[in-house]
């Protein structure tokens, strides 16, 4: 099973994207992928602010995502188990988010996360392939 991160979604989203046409072509190519439900709100913040999309667009975009792939809200042991690595890790700041998507992923079996920023993911997915479109 495949993991999309955030930073590959905006990128599958977004045609203005330098990297659309990659991230799109992974998704497209992946049958079994999957992101959580964190990663919407998160895709939308970046649509919003980052890329200044108008926030009914990128409402729309975000929205469509479950059509395309798997999409499964954070359970709370999730949370209790990314902080726990958090913690063992050394992990701070806005790096529990990644411990979050990687949590998520290795609860759903996931072997390999399609990443656009693989050094966020480097130090808490170690055990998985860090595959970047």
């Amino acid at each position: 099973m495949t993991y999309f991160d955030t930073s590959v979604l905006v990128g599958v989203l977004l045609r203005s994207h330098p990297n659309h046409k990659e991230c799109l072509a992974a998704l497209e190519s992946t049958k079994e992928g999957f992101t959580c439900g964190h990663a919407l709100a998160e895709a939308f913040s970046a649509l919003t602010a980052s890329y200044r999309v108008p926030n009914d667009i990128a409402a729309e975009l975000v929205l469509s995502l479950p059509t395309r792939l798997d999409v499964e809200p954070l359970s709370l042991g999730d949370y209790e188990t990314a902080i726990t690595e958090a913690r063992k890790r050394g992990v701070m700041g806005g790096g529990i988010y990644d411990s979050l998507h990687v949590t998520h992923a290795r609860r759903r079996g996931a072997n390999r996360v399609f990443t656009r920023d693989p050094g966020d993911l480097q130090h808490v997915a170690s055990d998985m392939e860090i595959i970047v479109p």
